[in-house]
C-alpha cells in the first residue's frame, strides 16, 4: 500500500463539497483537470518502471483512478452534478482502499 498526504485527501473531499454548487463548476472542472494531469504523470513514471517488475501493479491501479477522474470530468462538463459526485465517491473509495494516510509525525 502506498501513502497519501492529508492535503491530497482534504483536496478531494473539498472538491466533493463544491460539486453541487453550479457557481463553482468551472473551479471543479479545473481541479479535476489538474488531478488528471497529475495521475497521467504518475502513470508515465509507473510505466517507465515497468521494466523492473511494475511494483505491485501500480500502473493498472493508476489507470483505474484516471478512468474515474476522466468520467468525473465528463459529468461535470455535462452539468451532471449527481453523477460527478457519485464518481468522486468512487474515487475516494479507491484512495482509501489503495493508500494509507501519511503518518502524523515523521
Amino acid at each position: 500500500m502506498f501513502m497519501l498526504s492529508k492535503e491530497t485527501m482534504n483536496s478531494v473531499m473539498s472538491l466533493k463539497e463544491k460539486i453541487s454548487d453550479p457557481k463553482r463548476r468551472a473551479e471543479c472542472i479545473a481541479e479535476v483537470e489538474d488531478m488528471i494531469k497529475m495521475k497521467e504523470s504518475h502513470l508515465a513514471r509507473a510505466d517507465w518502471g515497468s521494466c523492473c517488475g511494475n511494483i505491485r501493479n501500480l500502473a493498472p491501479q493508476i489507470e483505474g483512478e484516471l478512468h474515474v477522474l476522466q468520467n468525473t470530468l465528463e459529468a461535470l462538463k455535462k452539468k451532471d452534478s449527481p453523477k460527478a459526485s457519485s464518481l468522486l465517491d468512487e474515487y475516494i473509495a479507491m484512495l482509501k482502499k489503495n493508500y494509507t494516510p501519511e503518518p502524523e509525525h515523521w
